[in-house]
């Protein structure tokens, strides 16, 4: 619901259903984590008022460093951990240049709009619902593993937050104002890919800035 509001939003600003479509998703994002997020992919299709149809790959890419026996272990064998969790699952976001494409060529209002209902829920929380809080439950012992999410995701003896908690994701905030401020550039080719990239080095993922 909060992200289809933030859809409504965006025609009473004056947008189209491109406006629309791309502030719902960037609002399921922060609000519906367990799904959606910039730092995933996302395919767009769209019928133009004339008739005509456009896509938009905004899949993700593996990075350049990729090899064919990533995911295997020492013996030979595959595992799927490696391909699912951790800096060696991480693939090169596509999801965020989609929405600015989409935007910048189809819809009517400026891509920063889009972020608005975004950066309020997640400075300001919002209530978690049955199903998030399930999955939170369901994967709280690999949300543990990891510093960031461990300390946002789960409660501090390490069990998930329930349903009807107010999740605040302040870095997440922080990443939305820089990106309405300063466009995806910002986390393609800015501090935000430089940050990625010093992060994969530290953890042994492969995601450089150049990807």
């Amino acid at each position: 619901p909060l992200a289809t509001q933030a859809a409504l939003d965006a025609f009473a600003r004056g947008g189209n259903a491109i406006d629309a479509a791309v502030a719902a998703g960037l609002t399921l994002g922060v609000v519906d984590g367990h799904n959606s997020g910039i730092g995933g992919g996302c395919f767009i299709l769209i019928r133009l008022a004339g008739g005509g149809l456009v896509c938009i790959d905004g899949r993700e890419t593996a990075p350049a460093a990729a090899t064919r026996d990533m995911f295997f272990l020492q013996d030979g064998r595959p595992t799927d951990a490696l391909s699912r969790m951790g800096p060696l699952a991480v693939g090169v976001p596509g999801a965020l240049a989609a929405y600015a494409r989409a935007v910048e060529q189809f819809g009517r209002l400026p891509l920063a709009t889009a972020f608005t209902a975004g950066i309020r829920y997640a400075a300001e929380g919002f209530p978690l619902d049955l199903v998030y809080a399930r999955k939170l439950a369901n994967t709280a012992a690999d949300l543990a593993v990891f510093p960031a999410s461990r300390e946002i995701l789960l409660q501090p003896d390490g069990a998930a937050w329930p349903a009807g908690h107010v999740l605040v994701q302040r870095d997440l905030a922080a990443t939305y104002r820089s990106l309405a401020a300063e466009g995806s550039g910002w986390f393609y080719r800015g501090p935000f890919a430089a940050t990625t990239a010093a992060y994969m080095r530290e953890t042994g993922g492969l995601v450089t800035a150049a990807d």
